[in-house]
């Protein structure tokens, strides 16, 4: 009779760690499937945000004519957290030495601020650029820039 009792035990332990492993794994698959529309949903609303807040960075006809062209461009945040900086990479194929304006403009298309860099490139050469707009201009709304 002991046997027995001992046998049904054992099955019943085995029967109940099968059952915790099949429950232990429908919960990390489920967790698994969760866990990547989670992700998903914060890609497409990063997106969404980053394009609603997205400058337009153009450059003069007259700039390309000298041989300069835009590469990348970012808005950062000067120290203060104000979003007034505009990091663009501009790329030389002419040599070029000038000061270069920039001009922003709101999404109605007024112009909201202005700022002057000098620049120096030996043709073939490319770099990052700074433009620190004025402390008012904000450049985080949906807005356009204009190098020239």
């Amino acid at each position: 009779m002991r046997i027995v009792t001992l046998a049904a035990t054992l099955l019943l332990l085995a029967a109940c760690s099968r059952v915790a492993d099949g429950t232990k794994d429908a919960l990390n698959k489920g967790g698994e499937i969760a866990g990547k529309a989670a992700s998903e949903v914060l890609e497409g609303v990063t997106t969404g945000v980053e394009e609603t807040l997205a400058v337009e960075v153009s450059i003069s006809e007259g700039l390309r004519t000298n041989g300069i062209s835009l590469g990348s461009q970012e808005v950062e945040q000067d120290a203060d957290g104000r979003t007034n900086r505009l990091v663009v990479y501009l790329v030389a194929n002419k040599t070029f030495n000038d000061t270069l304006s920039a001009l922003a403009f709101d999404k109605d298309g007024k112009e909201m601020g202005r700022a002057q860099l000098p620049i120096q490139l030996t043709a073939g050469s490319a770099d990052h650029y700074v433009f620190q707009f004025q402390a008012r201009t904000d450049l985080a709304r949906k807005s356009k820039v204009m190098i020239q």
